[in-house]
């Protein structure tokens, strides 16, 4: 059981896969420079294998809210916002 006050806050950035054509497009049409996009909520740490896992909210009785869950291949930075509060 992950004791969710004890989480870290971190910003995850990282590679969307996207649309590129809205419509018929030529190839030389297609930008080949990816859609950076930066997540930032509570790791949640070994809840999907190959995937960070991030949540947006979470309440006492840990109910979760928006749990975003990112291929570990797309993921190029985690950086840790704020470190949990550590009790002993």
């Amino acid at each position: 059981m992950v004791d969710l006050n004890k989480l870290d806050l971190v910003c995850v950035t990282w590679h969307d896969a996207h649309t590129e054509c809205e419509t018929w497009c030529k190839i030389t049409d297609i930008d080949d420079s990816p859609v950076v996009v930066r997540t930032a909520g509570w790791l949640l740490p070994g809840v999907k294998q190959d995937h960070i896992a991030v949540v947006q909210s979470f309440t006492d009785d840990d109910s979760l809210d928006a749990v975003l869950c990112i291929p570990v291949g797309m993921v190029r930075a985690v950086v840790v916002c704020v470190p949990a509060v550590r009790t002993a």
